[in-house]
């Protein structure tokens, strides 16, 4: 079995058949057809930490989200971050990324204050309006055929969220990796999800859309169609790269 990120990653193939116009989507998604929420972030961080200062900040998010802290009035503290830190850590090593070497040292400054502004800017976004105990943090999706389980970064008011914080736009395999969970939550049935969205909280950008809007401008299918049929492709052990 593989993870999710490697199956939108891998099966370039599968995804031309099945959603052919993806990559148009997000080209005109990225032409503007999405909100911003903050400015760009302007940051110190290293470009070799940055990626492991984003999962800091993101596990550091989700703790909050968990206890029920509401923005504007939460602030990422010390703890939280030397928490997330070792947890990502440890989360990495047992990965064996190869990128250990990139987790020497404490944040600095600089990275502590991207970490805090990174958290601000995701509690504001998805709590200043929902109520928390609609927030699920992580959300599991049971796997299926090829597919092992996959974790989810969030669940707000049945809109499934993925937080993407590099320098960049939104990409191909982001709505892939929507697509993907939304397919074994098809499978599971286990969250209501209605709609889908990505985040990127260093860029200061976010879109929704309607799930059977989004299956519908990738592949000219409703949701239930497209989402069978990837169903019946991860399931039936031949499915083509």
């Amino acid at each position: 079995m593989i993870s999710g990120s490697a199956f939108c990653r891998i099966y370039s193939s599968l995804w031309r058949d099945l959603a052919p116009t993806t990559d148009m989507f997000v080209r005109r998604m990225n032409l503007g057809q999405y909100e911003r929420d903050f400015p760009e972030m302007i940051t110190s961080t290293a470009p070799e930490r940055r990626g492991f200062i984003n999962e800091v900040a993101f596990a550091v998010f989700c703790d909050s989200v968990r206890k029920r802290m509401r923005w504007p009035f939460a602030t990422a503290t010390g703890d939280q971050i030397h928490a997330a830190s070792e947890s990502v850590r440890a989360h990495w090593a047992h990965r064996n990324t190869g990128r250990e070497a990139r987790l020497e040292g404490d944040a600095t400054d600089d990275e502590i204050a991207d970490i805090c502004e990174q958290h601000s800017r995701m509690m504001c976004v998805f709590t200043s309006n929902d109520s928390t105990s609609e927030i699920v943090a992580e959300p599991v999706f049971p796997g299926c055929g090829i597919i092992d389980t996959c974790v989810g970064d969030l669940i707000a008011s049945s809109t499934l969220f993925e937080v993407k914080a590099g320098d960049r736009r939104f990409r191909s395999i982001d709505v892939r990796q929507l697509v993907t969970y939304a397919t074994l939550n098809h499978i599971s049935k286990r969250f209501e999800i209605r709609r889908v969205g990505l985040v990127n909280p260093r860029v200061g950008i976010r879109m929704e859309i309607d799930l059977d809007e989004l299956c519908f401008e990738i592949s000219g299918k409703n949701s239930v169609e497209l989402l069978t049929e990837i169903t019946i492709a991860v399931s039936s052990g031949d499915t083509s790269r």
